[in-house]
């Protein structure tokens, strides 16, 4: 029965971790979409001056258009002149990328990062929602509030040790598998390879705090 109850208990933390682990993705994920939106709002605009000027003045450089100015301007001139425009207005479009990006990380901006939380948090709320709901409902589940197992061992490492023992017979009770446990851990040295926090604690914060992602990304 203990073996069993274990059993029951790491499918459970395993799904636990799961949705855990969905939820920092789409975290991860809201905050990429913001970035490479301004990313590419940055670039746009950056990159559209410069190029802007250059086709001003290639459509007006009549020497280099119609041969108009020739003996004024030779073609190696005209070539140097249109290569030394043309790298310094890549340099301006590097320095106006960098310019645009802080303008748009700003919150304040009509179109800046407030602005792109807002319109991009519907999406991403729905997904979590979803996954905060199924936390709640596995956390209510019998298998949780009906265990002897403290809350301290309800981790993958511990629960691992735990099944491990049961099922070669070193304990034949949770009680006894958690007391061998408790003596494993008293050594440093294994401590960190049989506990980690808890998934039932890291699932209510998850649950408490679940509009952090927003606050995070603002």
């Amino acid at each position: 029965m203990a073996l069993e109850h274990c059993q029951e208990l790491m499918e459970t933390v395993e799904t636990i971790e799961d949705k855990l682990h969905q939820l920092e993705v789409i975290k991860i994920e809201f905050r990429q979409e913001i970035q490479n939106k301004i990313n590419y709002r940055s670039a746009l605009l950056s990159f559209s001056f410069p190029v802007l000027i250059l086709a001003f003045y290639i459509i007006n450089d009549f020497s280099f258009i119609h041969g108009q100015g020739q003996l004024d301007r030779s073609a190696l001139e005209t070539f140097l002149i249109t290569f030394m425009l043309s790298f310094s207005l890549w340099a301006l479009g590097i320095f106006l990328n960098d310019i645009f990006k802080k303008i748009f990380w700003s919150k304040t901006l009509p179109m800046g990062r407030k602005a792109l939380v807002k319109q991009l948090f519907p999406k991403y709320n729905q997904k979590s929602q979803w996954l905060i709901e199924s936390l709640e409902e596995l956390l209510a589940c019998e298998t949780l509030t009906n265990t002897e197992l403290p809350e301290r061992y309800m981790n993958i490492k511990s629960l691992s040790y735990i099944i491990e023992v049961l099922k070669v017979k070193d304990a034949q009770t949770l009680r006894e598998a958690v007391e061998l446990l408790e003596l494993e851990i008293k050594n440093i040295r294994v401590e960190q390879s049989l506990l980690a926090e808890p998934s039932i604690r890291r699932a209510q914060e998850a649950i408490a705090s679940r509009y952090a992602f927003k606050q995070g990304a603002e």
